[in-house]
């Protein structure tokens, strides 16, 4: 069962469906290792790196923090859970780094190494994506130094992820800034248009009201016409 759930990880992730991939992984059982396609410490850093990549912050504490079977793993490999927990504290600048220092190691794993730069590239936008989340308004000047970068390098990177996110780039103030989702306004709105259609049902209603207390009524002609019609009899 083992074996196939390997085989199964290693299919997702060569496909670069790295959410499905770490799901696998994670859920593997850590005891009674035996001659097995790969080691735990394979699963531990396909696993880690998987879900870097593509989880949200709680999803990623769900998958692996509170996964008791997965703490065995991470337990024998501080290293890698002390970056993981950077990146879940949102310690970006040390997480980075200590990535950055196992990256020519990660390259020379042969079900890894054709996937290292898309998942670093894909933990870093993650992490940008994180970082900004909580704030309306961002100084980018601090956002370049947790990221271990320079604001220009950072504008560039952010311009890369910006078209897909609600927020826009103040260059001439180095500021990143939400594009709020203005919720309040399209319900307001929506209270006018009901209030519209409200007022029409009621000026009909005072109308029609008005017209029988009057005694007016308006006939259709046609009906007047069928009524007027002399009737014929046959003889």
């Amino acid at each position: 069962m083992r074996r196939l759930d390997l085989a199964k990880g290693l299919c997702e992730m060569s496909q670069k469906n790295y959410s499905q991939a770490a799901r696998i992984f994670s859920n593997i059982p850590c005891d009674s290792w035996d001659n097995e396609i790969i080691s735990p410490l394979c699963v531990l850093v396909y696993s880690s790196l998987c879900a870097l990549a593509s989880y949200k912050r709680k999803d990623f504490q769900k998958l692996l923090v509170e996964n008791n079977n997965f703490k065995q793993y991470m337990d024998a490999q501080p290293i890698i859970r002390n970056y993981m927990f950077a990146f879940y504290n949102r310690e970006y600048s040390s997480g980075l780094k200590a990535l950055e220092t196992l990256k020519k190691e990660y390259k020379l794993d042969l079900f890894l190494n054709a996937h290292v730069d898309d998942l670093y590239d894909r933990i870093r936008s993650e992490s940008l994506n994180q970082y900004f989340a909580p704030y309306l308004t961002c100084d980018m000047e601090r956002m370049a130094q947790a990221f271990n970068t320079d604001v220009d390098n950072l504008e560039l990177e952010l311009m890369q992820l910006v078209p897909d996110q609600p927020a826009k780039i103040d260059s001439q103030n180095k500021v990143l800034r939400a594009c709020e989702d203005d919720e309040r306004a399209r319900i307001f709105e929506n209270v006018l248009d009901l209030g519209l259609i409200y007022k029409q049902k009621t000026q009909a209603l005072v109308v029609k009201s008005a017209i029988l207390k009057a005694g007016l009524v308006i006939k259709n002609p046609a009906m007047s016409m069928e009524q007027e019609k002399p009737s014929t009899s046959s003889t």
